[in-house]
Parts: structure tokens; sequence; C-alpha cells
């Protein structure tokens, strides 16, 4: 079994606001600070996933989801084999706030290979 990477205590963290379906939901996006002079960000390494309503059950499967998907992360699952096992709805777009959060971490693997990702 391949170690867990886990992350370092001082982190980057993004926080976008999401609705689906009718239901706000809150992703948190945690990056490596690869060189803190600098503010450089390394990949993301934690995800979370939070519904309006704290404690009900969408907050509760959202909030497991993510945490499974922070695991996958730092067990060294790549973001793309995530986002790709995630249910889709006819048009492909995401069929849950998981797979929306999946889709995040697909555009930020994007723009650091493309190098337009910067500074927080």
């Amino acid at each position: 079994m391949t170690p867990r990477r886990r992350p370092a205590n001082r982190r980057a963290h993004e926080t976008i606001a999401i609705e689906h379906e009718g239901q706000r939901y809150k992703i948190g996006l945690g990056r490596e600070l690869v060189c803190i002079a600098r503010e450089g960000l390394g990949p993301i390494v934690e995800v979370f996933l939070n519904a309006q309503r704290a404690s009900s059950s969408l907050d509760v499967l959202a909030s497991d989801g993510a945490i499974l998907m922070s695991m996958l992360l730092q067990y060294g699952c790549p973001p793309a084999d995530i986002f790709h096992a995630m249910k889709r709805n006819p048009d492909g777009s995401p069929s849950s706030p998981l797979g929306r959060a999946a889709a995040y971490l697909i555009e930020h693997e994007r723009k650091a290979h493309d190098g337009s990702a910067g500074t927080a």
C-alpha cells in the first residue's frame, strides 16, 4: 500500500460557494505552500464540503465524502481518477456536490500544468 502523505500544518485554503439542486454548499480546497516566502501553491491535499444546514443529512454525507476524497489525494490517487469515478448527468456535468468538488480538483490541476496557478 502506498504510504499516506500527510499535509503540512501550514496550508493555503480556498473557499468556493456553490448551489446544487437548490441546496447551497461550500467547497474548501487546502493546498500546500511550496515556498512560504513567495506564497507558491502546491497541489490540493484536502477537500472540505459542507451543506448550508450544519449537521443535516446532506451536510454529513457531503463532509464524509470530502474526507474520503482528501484521503484519496493524500494516498496518491490522481485528481483525474477521482473526477472520472464520479457520476454525471446526461449532459456530462457532475451529478452531485462531491462531483462538483472533484471538477475543481481538475480545474486547479490544469491551471498548475498551464502555469497559470499563481499565488493566493
